[in-house]
Parts: C-alpha cells; structure tokens; sequence
C-alpha cells in the first residue's frame, strides 16, 4: 500500500475515515477492494460534490495572476486546507481550474455563512 495511502487509512482507524474536521474526506468510507490475487487494497469512498447552494453567503472573487485556491481559502476562510470548500462552492471538478484564468470570477464561501456540517459536503 503507498505510504500516503496507508497514513491516512491508519489515521482513520476506529472511525473508518479520516478523522481531521477540516479534511474533505472527513466522514467518509473507507472501502476495501480484493484483487483477483487476494491482495487487500483499502481506499476512500468516492466523495460526491454538493450543490453550491450548501454556501448560503458567498463572495465575488476576480481571479488575478498568481491566485492559488489555499492562498485564497487562508485568506477569507482561514485555513489553506479548506480551498476545497472554494471548490464546493463553484461546483468545480477540478479546482485548480479554478484560478488558471485571470478575470475569471469564483464565489468565495463566507466562514460566517458555512452552516454547521457543511465542512464535510
């Protein structure tokens, strides 16, 4: 099992996901596949995207060169690790599409407007 992988499946022992609130995989399975060789392979249940109305309160942010969705998600939400809530919040598959395009406009979650649970889609 790579190394990554392993962590994280240890970090989630007893609870069966990862156990850090601010993670987007906090709350989720962990599955188990067997190969055909009877290998084990643990891995983490697919994570589906919320709709972005789970934000109530968003902001309007003009991309400029040089944004990163964690420089963006330590600066209003006040943790870098949360730039997946940035994602959420624009329905986004890929997140750093999400700042390649200078003038694009993204919404911002307002941390005052992050109900309760929502951390976690």
């Amino acid at each position: 099992m790579d190394n990554a992988l392993a962590a994280l499946v240890r970090s989630a022992a007893g609870s069966g996901a990862p156990t850090n609130p601010n993670s987007r995989y906090y709350g989720s399975a962990v599955e188990q596949l067997t190969m055909p060789d009877g290998t084990v392979v643990a891995y983490l249940a697919r994570r589906i995207i919320p709709q972005s109305t789970i934000y109530p309160q968003t902001q309007n942010y003009n991309i400029v060169i040089g944004d990163r969705l964690d420089i963006l998600a330590a600066r209003y939400i006040g943790d870098p690790v949360l730039f997946w809530m940035i994602a959420d919040a624009n329905t986004a598959f890929d997140p750093e599409k999400l700042a390649e395009e200078p003038g694009t406009i993204i919404q911002i979650p307002l941390v005052s407007g992050i109900p309760s649970g929502a951390r976690n889609g």
